[in-house]
């Protein structure tokens, strides 16, 4: 049976539940604006009956039994999928718009690719009726050292780019490692809490922010299960464990989390790439972290490595065939012209997913070899380390130099100008050298042999070689390369190891990358200079042939204006078409990511608007709900009045 006062114990706890859901609501309205807050709301159910012999059950009134954030995981999760995405294309829309500012070529700027090269040529058409005139010569000549520091500065420009990726990925993994440690940290928090039986709302809400956050960087998987009674499986204990894996390994489990590390490389993967770009991988197994090769990997993480590393799968790749003491050889290459070459001239190579360090490469054109009777191509790597033996029976594995990365980024931009300057540089200075003669024999009709010697220091001493039907400066004198590479001892290459011939078909040909004479592998953006004797004097430049008698006579220049528009350079056309090749290439790409990152900012956009119709703070709402349970506390008092009046009038004006 009830007891007396049973009325003021049901008035009580209404009063409990309308005063905790009203102290809820004011707690919502305080924290409407601030971000990743979940809307909260108490949860109210009613006492257990009590029962009673005369009329069944009594109600006793009401519990709030919990307060609970209102969240949707599918919501949640559908928005950290997304998110990544976001991240990625965004971030790439960022560097792509830095690439496209590089490449600019309108009328505002005047030191363009398209402005100096055809400045150049259009001097260089001036000479064909003085071609002995100083001026026009040395004008020519100073136009020529712009287009080569154009390229220089758009050399460092693009490693600017990439030392900018570069940092930006270690920050990235410094913000993941962060975001792990919180999490963990947060996670054990609300265990401490909820397994006491309430429930932390607010931690929940401040994990679901960092998560928010996280996915932006990089893609993750996220479970949560609750914590079971070994002994008794059904028998919940209080808490959960909260999991966070990325790219299937765990990063955060419950409060423990693993961290990536970044570490330099020893060795470029690249021939132009900086010193010191970092690889990730996790720091408590060392296993490598490969987010940019990695097909399902998004975020922004993925793109700034797709920027800094992408090569657009042109990345030097071939098959094993051949093992030889230190050395092995390499057939069936993708590349197989010395001006597409874009691995390091030493490096470390792959093959069956094992790393060897190698010291120096060459490729051999053999003709005839091939199939149907083609000219074959294969590699030759001299490798360094103990390691070498454990290619033993490994013949016909696929070998590769850096990641297959499907992606244009630094790496493939580096390529592509270094593969039109030295195919330029290249017909160029054959014209310069070689006139129209085929360079196998000298003016005396002597078969040309080897066109340098060495010192007693090992120097190489080029040979007064003159070629039948040569260029020659304006005194009559041979002339050698016109455009050079600097090598990093300051000296001049003047690729004496690279003849006419080489390159053509059925043409026996060594590129080796540490010719000592020189070949046009060593040739790129960055160290491509006019020759110190044509600056020092104008003269030195050849504008005739050997066989020329008159002074006016200027016919190399007529060969010379051809490369212009006329000769293929590049991708099949001519040299003025290169800038126009490159920022389609760029164009492509930023629109691509203009589009697919407009396209996912606005599913994410309206995942957002649905898990908000859940989670978020409606001030009208939370008005509504101030009023509402105002008067329900209100009458709740009233109860507590009623049954004080009643009391009253039973205690103290009743007789007995």
């Amino acid at each position: 049976m009830s007891s007396t006062f049973f009325g003021l114990n049901i008035g009580w706890s209404a009063l409990n539940a309308y005063s905790a859901s009203i102290n809820t609501t004011a707690n919502n309205v305080s924290n409407a604006n601030t971000p990743g807050y979940s809307k909260q709301v108490v949860n109210l159910e009613a006492k257990a009956a009590l029962r009673n012999y005369t009329y069944g059950t009594l109600g006793s009134g009401v519990d709030a039994v919990s307060i609970t954030q209102l969240r949707n995981t599918y919501y949640d999760v559908k928005y950290w999928t997304n998110n990544s995405k976001v991240g990625q294309y965004e971030k790439k829309v960022y560097y792509m718009a830095q690439l496209e500012n590089l490449y600019r070529d309108d009328s505002t700027n005047l030191a363009g690719f398209e402005k100096l090269y055809s400045k150049m040529f259009k001097t260089m058409d001036s000479l064909k009726g003085s071609p002995a005139d100083l001026y026009i010569r040395n004008q020519f000549i100073n136009d020529a050292k712009s287009l080569s520091e154009y390229f220089n500065s758009m050399y460092h420009n693009l490693q600017d780019i990439q030392s900018d990726c570069n940092q930006e990925v270690k920050a990235l993994v410094t913000d993941i490692n962060s975001f792990a440690q919180k999490i963990s940290i947060i996670n054990d928090k609300i265990n401490t809490i909820e397994i006491q039986g309430r429930r932390a709302n607010e931690l929940r809400d401040q994990r679901a922010y960092l998560l928010d956050q996280l996915s932006a960087i990089v893609p993750i998987e996220i479970e949560e299960t609750e914590v079971q009674n070994s002994n008794d499986p059904d028998n919940y204990l209080g808490g959960t464990r909260f999991r966070v894996r990325l790219e299937g390994q765990l990063l955060v489990d419950g409060s423990d989390y693993n961290e990536l590390e970044c570490y330099a490389r020893t060795e470029k993967v690249a021939q132009c790439d900086i010193e010191g770009l970092y690889d990730i991988r996790w720091s408590h197994t060392g296993n490598e972290f490969n987010a940019a090769g990695s097909e399902t990997m998004s975020g922004e993480l993925k793109a700034v490595l797709n920027i800094r590393d992408g090569n657009n799968k042109e990345n030097f790749q071939g098959t094993m065939t051949k093992v030889q003491g230190n050395r092995i050889t390499i057939e069936n290459p993708n590349i197989t012209k010395v001006e597409a070459m874009n691995m390091p001239a030493s490096g470390q190579i792959t093959i069956a997913n094992r790393t060897y360090t190698y010291s120096r490469f060459e490729m051999r054109v053999i003709p005839g070899a091939g199939e149907n009777g083609k000219d074959k191509y294969e590699y030759v790597f001299d490798l360094e380390g103990d390691n070498v033996s454990s290619l033993a029976g490994k013949a016909g594995r696929e070998a590769s130099v850096g990641r297959v990365i499907d992606s244009r980024g630094v790496p493939y931009y580096m390529s592509q100008m270094n593969e039109f300057l030295r195919s330029f540089c290249r017909k160029f200075n054959d014209m310069q050298i070689y006139g129209k003669g085929d360079g196998t024999t000298d003016s005396d009709g002597n078969l040309v042999g080897e066109r340098y010697t060495f010192d007693a220091d090992g120097n190489v001493i080029p040979k007064e070689i003159e070629y039948k039907n040569g260029g020659v400066d304006t005194d009559g004198r041979q002339t050698g390369a016109f455009f050079v590479a600097v090598n990093t001892n300051g000296n001049e290459n003047t690729f004496l190891d690279t003849k006419k011939s080489d390159g053509e078909e059925g043409q026996r040909v060594k590129y080796a990358s540490d010719a000592a004479g020189g070949n046009y592998y060593q040739m790129t953006a960055g160290n491509i200079s006019i020759s110190s004797k044509a600056l020092d004097d104008s003269n030195n430049f050849a504008t005739s042939i050997r066989t020329d008698t008159d002074e006016s006579e200027a016919g190399i220049v007529d060969m010379m204006l051809e490369l212009e528009t006329k000769t293929v350079i590049y991708r099949g056309s001519g040299g003025d078409q290169f800038l126009r090749y490159i920022i389609s290439d760029i164009t492509v790409d930023a629109q691509e990511a203009e589009i697919l990152a407009a396209n996912y900012a606005d599913i994410s956009s309206t995942v957002d608007t649905y898990r908000m119709s859940v989670s978020s703070v409606d001030e009208d709402e939370e008005g509504l709900d101030l009023i509402k349970f105002q008067n329900a506390y209100n009458l709740a008092s009233k109860i507590i009045s009623t049954m004080n009046q009643m009391y009253d009038r039973l205690i103290t004006q009743t007789g007995v």
